[in-house]
């Protein structure tokens, strides 16, 4: 069982994991970083001890063809230029030879120490050419790879030899070792320096979400004036707009709610008031006998209020669940629509409003029948409402293209203000009529939500001051809810 208010695991966290996803990609990185950039240093250095090599076997054919000019000018012994004393000039694990000069007479031909596998790709044309020549070659006898460089030697602008030096090409290899380790720690410094930064901004990063987290508890627990501050990122700061919008619906919604159970209260105990004080009445025999008819009128009126009130609440806690079933089946919609009209006409005229309608033959259509007349009672009713009396009322009834039907009630109060016109069919919203009533606030979310259900939908278009429009909008065929589960 997981304990409530445990404390998670780092990785369990956001911040933890961005800060070991940020891990992850520094130690790749790193790793990148020491083979691309050890590789990157040996092959420069390699370039570099190549190249030193050439000039250093350029170097000392150069010193040889000048000893051996200046010597057989003097007419000196060439033995002077014996290969030992040459080698004496070049590092320890490099060997030198010579082609094509005779160091002292009777001296060996140069073809027994010179290499035999370097000495068959010697090219004195492309030596003269290019002032060296790289041979690198195995050595039959030992299998050893060795790396060489040729130079000529030049007497008297002539070239008459060579000089040839070569090594095992593992000097700079030998170095690989202390060369990676001190890639590497530089790769590691470099590597902590941008964990810490990361786990840094990491931290900076998850601080608004964390402050979000919070400001969200103190929601769930009904605080309705957290506000959250911007933090200078641009998505977070669109985040907390709409976290602070958000707040501020719920807190309109509960102040909306709030007024709808005082308004509610009051609409249940007046007749419930009425009904008990007729009764109390009735039961204590002080209502004159001429009277009692009265009584029992206004108890049974007041009832049906309670009961209209009480089917409403209904009503819409089951759309909201979605735990209702319809009736269909096929029906005309001009009779429905006459029907809901015909209801309310006693209304309209006690009022002086001029009752109007306009209803069109229509195709049969499959619906709800009791649906569709409680919307557009429902309409109606708030029309009627909002209608001064000498107004006009209008329902106009036409055939929806592909089959069903379009329904209009229209009046001529004072209009819906602009950018209200979804507020109105929020539940328990209501304002004072100018004829100073206040309804409970459910009968257009009613309306819309079992249009809604049936496949259509109503919708208000209005302009202050000239009058109010609902649209009732049906397919022709309707279909019962997949959620549905009660009737």
């Amino acid at each position: 069982m997981r304990l409530r208010g445990r404390v998670p695991r780092p990785w369990r966290t956001l911040r933890g994991r961005l800060a070991l996803a940020f891990l992850v990609g520094l130690l790749a990185a790193s790793v990148v970083f020491a083979a691309v950039g050890t590789g990157l240093v040996r092959s420069e250095a390699q370039r570099v001890s190549r190249a030193e090599f050439d000039r250093q076997a350029r170097a000392l054919a150069k010193l040889v063809g000048d000893r051996v000019e200046e010597t057989a000018t003097r007419g000196e012994d060439f033995r002077f230029f014996r290969v030992d004393n040459l080698s004496q000039l070049v590092g320890p694990g490099t060997k030198l030879y010579i082609d094509g000069l005779e160091l002292a007479p009777g001296a060996e031909r140069p073809y027994d120490t010179f290499p035999r596998a370097a000495a068959r790709h010697l090219d004195y044309a492309a030596l003269e050419r290019t002032g060296v020549q790289r041979l690198d070659f195995v050595r039959p006898e030992t299998g050893q790879r060795t790396e060489a460089s040729a130079a000529p030697v030049a007497v008297g602008g002539a070239v008459v030899g060579a000089i040839l030096l070569s090594r095992p090409p593992g000097e700079i290899a030998a170095n690989w070792g202390a060369l990676f380790r001190r890639v590497a720690l530089a790769a590691a410094i470099g590597l902590l320096v941008a964990l810490g930064l990361g786990i840094f901004l990491t931290s900076r990063l998850t601080r608004p979400l964390l402050a979000l987290g919070a400001a969200t508890r103190r929601v769930a627990r009904g605080d309705r004036r957290v506000t959250l501050q911007p933090t200078g990122t641009r998505e977070l700061d669109d985040l907390s707009a709409d976290f602070n919008a958000m707040v501020r619906e719920l807190a309109r919604r509960d102040a909306s709610a709030r007024e709808f159970l005082m308004r509610i209260t009051h609409d249940l105990r007046t007749p419930l008031t009425a009904i008990r004080g007729h009764s109390a009445a009735l039961a204590d025999g002080v209502v004159p006998p001429e009277d009692v008819p009265r009584s029992l009128a206004a108890i049974s009126s007041e009832a049906q209020r309670l009961e209209t009130l009480v089917a409403d609440l209904l009503d819409l806690a089951r759309l909201d669940a979605r735990r209702f079933r319809l009736e269909l089946a096929e029906v005309a919609p001009e009779e429905v629509l006459d029907r809901a009209f015909d209801a309310l006409e006693t209304e309209a005229a006690s009022r002086s409003i001029a009752y109007e309608r306009d209803i069109a033959p229509m195709e049969p259509m499959v619906t709800d029948e009791a649906r569709v007349r409680q919307i557009v009672a429902n309409l109606l009713e708030n029309a009627l409402r909002w209608t001064p009396e000498g107004g006009t009322v209008r329902l106009t009834g036409r055939p929806r293209p592909g089959g069903g039907l379009v329904a209009v009630v229209s009046d001529s109060g004072p209009g819906i203000p602009s950018g209200a016109e979804e507020i109105v069919f929020e539940p328990f919203r209501s304002e004072v009529t100018p004829g100073g009533q206040r309804g409970s606030g459910l009968g257009l979310a009613i309306s819309r939500e079992l249009a809604r259900a049936l496949g259509g939908d109503v919708r208000a278009e209005s302009h202050q001051g000239l009058g109010s429009r609902f649209v009732l909008d049906l397919p022709a065929g309707a279909r019962q809810p997949q959620e549905a589960l009660i009737g």
